[in-house]
């Protein structure tokens, strides 16, 4: 039955009335729906888009947008990177843009070069890998960490043992190839980033692996450099001209040497510098291993890879190596040096570029659902496993506000109908000592609190979490007052029928108090599920850490996309406990008013 009849609303001030309340409840519901909106919309942000502000994600409906945001993925958020292989002076992943035509012809002779290319794991990158603005965890990261707990079934211990790594947990878990375009990438590859190479070679999205533009990296880490942003880009030649004055710097010092070629002419200089790098024979044999008789069976490598053992003797040829007791320096000389690259042997064949930039754009059409279900779900997915898959944090919470609100539910309606039936002499006296509790701001009982569950040998346990909140002053109060209204005529009637006290306080008090004691248990969750401070205090073991103490660990790592999304999903269960205790509690604000 409504507060006002029905024939009471065709008056118009009534209708007038009744249009402005209805008004004015979609107003504040819509004050309360757009910050989760926008919450919802910052949970699929990444960095192009990071300050975005608008309610729904725009590259849903924008394709450009998308665009962007795949691209900024591909590149893995460096612009250098993307300027270096498209070499297009892009310095801000927002000012990317759709292409209006793409050569199809040009397209499909590259592809088809480059799947007649014998491609080496440091010719090519994956994108989705490395995210330093947005900070979250990409998608390869993602699919190869799967691909891991398949392989060593689950085990973490297992892949330390097999790869010598030492992450703690699957939560642990990072990746990040070295750049294999400049010297600095170039190291021995470990067990888990041959693992990693196999992954992308075999399992990663084609959309999200590209290969290097060796011209476009010498434009951006040599000339750039040292001529400024405003150079104009020059045409990367095999071998040294006089056109290219940094070309000796940019491959002895600079490229990664497997895109360097020796020539086989400079044999007696390799032998000479062997032979005064070592002094002899057996000296190179313990060494290196080479088991040679005499000087002349050894043969300079044409590339880094046929040395063998003798990769760092090559490396140092390259670069230039200096005998101190003869004063003479050895290095191949400039004319026995070459460089290849894919980029430069397709401009040998087509005379033009690599249409990298129109690949990247086709690769972007032929996905684009993918893609844009991709950058939907990857925060979610990051938090969905870093908190329920790989963590304790969803059991730890289930538990303790399943108990917190069990305890609320059981200790505060017994002590309040102890208090409102049995009626003690000092029943008042002991509700103002309750309340008085709540006079005290929760830091100043944290400290004390502590020490005394320390003493107990309490701490990272549940009962630690649930024992200091198990009684709740205002609970009590509130309770015994909603049970001083129940009619005392029906528990002197159940006394008559042989009613114990435990049975009226079953059948009759609780049943009667529907309402009071959803609202009781409604906040017993909510205390429980959003209490943060204490709960990292008394509980500092990772395995006991709630939602809360994860949320707040999670910012320390990860970027804006990842907090949203982790805040959506936490924002969930309490909305659904609400939804469930709502009818009581309407229950309770109704029938009073019919009465």
């Amino acid at each position: 039955m409504g507060l006002i009849p029905k024939t009471g609303r065709r008056a118009p001030h009534v209708f007038g009335l009744l249009v402005s309340i209805f008004l004015l409840l979609s107003l504040g519901a819509a004050s309360m729906l757009v910050p989760f909106m926008l919450m919802l919309s910052g949970s699929t942000r990444t960095g192009v888009d990071l300050h975005e502000f608008s309610v729904l994600p725009q590259f849903v409906f924008d394709d450009e947008v998308l665009y962007q945001k795949f691209i900024e993925a591909r590149y893995n958020e460096s612009a250098s990177d993307l300027r270096s292989t498209w070499g297009s002076a892009v310095y801000d992943f927002a000012e990317v843009t759709l292409l209006p035509e793409l050569n199809h012809e040009d397209i499909e002779a590259w592809q088809a070069f480059l799947d007649d290319q014998r491609i080496h794991p440091y010719e090519q990158f994956a994108g989705f890998v490395y995210t330093p603005i947005s900070r979250g965890r990409p998608l390869n990261v993602r699919e190869f960490m799967h691909a891991m707990l398949d392989r060593f079934d689950g085990s973490i211990d297992a892949m330390n043992e097999a790869f010598e790594t030492d992450f703690q947990d699957w939560n642990a878990f990072r990746i990040l190839p070295p750049d294999t375009r400049n010297r600095q990438g170039y190291q021995e590859a470990s067990p888990l980033e041959l693992a990693w190479q196999k992954y992308v070679s075999t399992q990663a999205p084609e959309w999200s692996v590209g290969v290097y533009n060796l011209e476009a990296y010498y434009h951006e880490r040599v000339t750039a450099v040292l001529q400024g942003r405003d150079a104009l880009p020059v045409r990367l030649s095999a071998t040294a001209s006089a056109e290219l004055e940094n070309w000796e710097l940019f491959v002895r010092e600079v490229v990664y040497p497997g895109f360097v070629v020796m020539d086989g002419r400079y044999d007696d200089l390799w032998r000479e510098f062997l032979e005064s790098r070592y002094g002899n024979l057996e000296s190179l044999t313990q060494v290196s291993g080479q088991g040679v008789s005499q000087w002349q069976e050894l043969e300079l490598p044409e590339r880094i890879f046929d040395a063998g053992s003798l990769a760092a003797d090559w490396m140092s040829f390259l670069e230039g190596w200096k005998d101190l007791e003869r004063g003479r320096t050895f290095q191949i000389p400039l004319d026995g040096l070459t460089l290849t690259s894919l980029d430069m042997r397709w401009r040998d064949l087509h005379g033009i570029h690599p249409p990298i930039q129109e690949l990247d754009q086709w690769m972007f059409e032929q996905n684009r659902s993918e893609i844009r279900w991709a950058f939907l779900i990857q925060n979610y997915a990051t938090v969905w496993e870093i908190l329920i898959v790989h963590g304790r944090g969803l059991w730890v919470t289930v538990v303790y506000c399943s108990l917190a609100v069990m305890m609320a539910l059981i200790v505060n309606p017994m002590a309040a109908y102890a208090l409102s039936r049995f009626r003690p002499k000092n029943s008042y006296a002991f509700l103002l000592y309750l309340l008085l509790t709540m006079a005290f701001p929760p830091m100043v009982t944290q400290i004390p609190l502590f020490l005394m569950l320390r003493d107990l040998h309490l701490l990272n346990s549940f009962w630690a979490l649930l024992l200091p909140g198990m009684a709740h002053g205002y609970s009590i109060f509130l309770l015994k007052g909603f049970f001083d209204s129940l009619p005392r005529e029906l528990y002197e009637s159940a006394s008559l029928d042989g009613a114990g006290e435990l049975l009226m306080f079953r059948v009759i008090t609780l049943s009667l108090s529907k309402p009071i004691l959803a609202v009781i248990a409604l906040g017993a969750f909510v205390n429980a599920y959003t209490g943060f401070m204490f709960a990292l205090l008394i509980c500092q073991d990772e395995r006991m850490w709630t939602l809360m103490v994860w949320l707040y660990q999670l910012q320390q790592e990860y970027g804006p996309g990842v907090m949203n999304a982790a805040f959506v999903l936490a924002a969930m269960p309490t909305l659904f406990v609400f939804l469930i205790a709502q009818r009581q509690i309407l229950r309770g604000i109704v029938i009073p008013s019919e009465k």
